[in-house]
């Protein structure tokens, strides 16, 4: 199982730390949302409390995170400004120093990380109000940890990319959205966001030495998820690197990447419009 390496979670732009995370189809964003409603301070909790309209309870309020954090990728997604604010492309041979050319005019998930903390920070909330910002904080904070919504290989962050898993799945993105969380819980013997959520919790416990969100943290975050797809995804299954494309398959794979493959928008905010 691959897990990233940084355990600090921003919401709110306040003091909330989590463990490292995996998702992100339904099932694994509630698990990050449970997880990181156990860590908000009293006067988070009480703040999300409130936006949600629901009781300061821990469980209360990890319940309606949860419910929250699948919005993005159902009722949001008419919306077709939103999906590229789920995922920055960053080539395999990019450099740390190229990401803020990869999030171009802000609409990309660490640039909306930023933007919807502080939004709810500051009260100025947009269209969507308080309750949608923080839906959408929640969701963007759990896409940043998939390491293919951090890394391109020609292929749409592994949307192009046909593989052979169980359960199975349509591409190499899905494989991480979905399967993994199925082994995961397998290998956990838990059914269930929460189940699966308060077993991570017992084998990660917060660290006790984390500090306050800082703006730009999400690029770092993202860099590390960039690095364990280079690592433990691309090289790990033997895909060679292959010349930097953001915006179409390459002719390779042009092959396996079907309008199929983003029919399923409501389950995955990685998928990319497809144009191969």
């Amino acid at each position: 199982m691959v897990k990233t390496k940084s355990t600090a979670l921003a919401l709110l732009g306040v003091m909330l730390f989590a463990h490292p995370v995996w998702a992100w189809f339904a099932e694994g964003h509630e698990v990050v949302a449970i997880i990181a409603a156990d860590s908000l301070t009293p006067i988070a909790k009480s703040h999300v409390a409130q936006i949600l309209g629901v009781s300061a309870y821990t469980v209360s309020v990890g319940k309606a995170m949860a419910a929250a954090s699948i919005r993005p990728d159902t009722e949001f997604r008419a919306d077709r400004t939103t999906p590229p604010w789920h995922y920055i492309d960053i080539c395999l041979q990019d450099k740390e120093h190229d990401l803020p050319a990869r999030c171009p005019h802000g609409n990309c998930v660490t640039a909306k990380i930023d933007e919807y903390a502080g939004r709810l920070r500051d009260g100025n909330y947009d269209k969507w109000g308080a309750a949608g910002d923080l839906a959408f904080l929640i969701h963007f904070v759990g896409d940043i940890h998939q390491p293919l919504h951090a890394a391109t290989n020609a292929d749409r962050g592994g949307s192009c990319q046909e593989v052979n898993v169980t359960p199975s799945e349509e591409n190499l993105h899905y494989a991480w959205d979905d399967s993994v969380v199925v082994e995961l819980e397998e290998q956990l013997s838990t059914q269930g966001p929460e189940a699966t959520a308060r077993k991570l919790e017992e084998i990660y416990p917060p660290a006790s030495n984390d500090a306050a969100w800082r703006v730009g943290e999400s690029e770092q975050i993202a860099w590390e998820s960039h690095e364990l797809a280079e690592t433990e995804v691309y090289r790990a299954l033997g895909i060679p690197e292959k010349a930097c494309s953001l915006h179409s398959c390459d002719a390779i794979n042009k092959s396996a990447c079907h309008v199929k493959s983003c029919v399923h928008e409501a389950r995955s905010a990685g998928c990319r419009p497809p144009a191969c």
